[in-house]
């Protein structure tokens, strides 16, 4: 997946996507400004801005399928889960690490892990790739950068997928599930995809922010509509 195609994934509309909850729209993005020791000197699109969804966390009965609603349920290793669907081990693709100022670095994550105005954080993007080279998940992590040295040393390792590299470094991985829903999936804009979205904890303190959007082949997006599920057209109206 190219730099472009993070950048530039376009909101699905209820109809076109044929669902009756409402989908998760990236409405922007920033670029990092420095680049890593060792890496490319490319201005990389940092995780999306201000994102929408019309799932509350814990909204998993609308989701039809129970694979689904096991995944974005779980607070476990999402990989461990994603390899036992598949039947395959998967393999990381890292499509870029940046070091990226605070301000930067998408709404969501800033609020949840406390970030001040001058702190920079490390962002990381990858794909989890199969034997055969589907891409099963795509990945965005952000952490603050200097907080702990494991950390750092996890982000930037493109060996191992990124939860396998936090547990392996000893780190606290308490996960919290912040939001869940739909949004486009990077390999075909036009089709949605569940993502899940949850910081990993060390008592309360959160020390990472990690967003996942799964391949519809694997992780059924289809959802229903029930008697009081809220809708993006709601959810709009709620925010106006």
């Amino acid at each position: 997946m190219t730099d472009a195609q993070w950048a530039q994934i376009e909101p699905l509309s209820l109809d076109r996507a044929s669902h009756g909850a409402g989908i998760d729209s990236p409405v922007g993005t920033a670029t990092a400004q420095v680049a890593l020791s060792g890496e490319h000197a490319m201005r990389h699109p940092t995780a999306p801005a201000d994102t929408r969804d019309g799932f509350p966390a814990g909204d998993l009965p609308g989701f039809r399928s129970p694979v689904t609603r096991i995944l974005l349920a779980s607070d476990g290793l999402t990989t461990v889960l994603l390899q036992a669907l598949t039947r395959s081990a998967l393999t990381p693709q890292v499509d870029g690490i940046e070091m990226t100022p605070g301000q930067h670095v998408e709404a969501t994550a800033r609020g949840l892990l406390r970030l001040a105005t001058d702190d920079v954080c490390l962002v990381r993007r990858s794909r989890l790739v199969s034997r055969t080279g589907e891409v099963v998940s795509a990945n965005i992590v952000t952490a603050r950068a200097g907080q702990d040295a494991r950390i750092d040393a996890a982000m930037r390792d493109r060996t191992r997928p990124i939860g396998f590299a936090f547990a392996a470094a000893g780190l606290p991985m308490n996960r919290r599930i912040s939001r869940i829903g739909l949004t486009s999936w990077p390999q075909a804009p036009d089709t949605p995809c569940a993502f899940k979205a949850y910081t990993l904890n060390a008592d309360d303190r959160p020390w990472a922010y990690i967003r996942e959007l799964f391949s519809p082949r694997i992780v059924p997006p289809a959802t229903r509509a029930e008697p009081g599920m809220r809708t993006e057209a709601a959810a709009a109206g709620e925010r106006a």
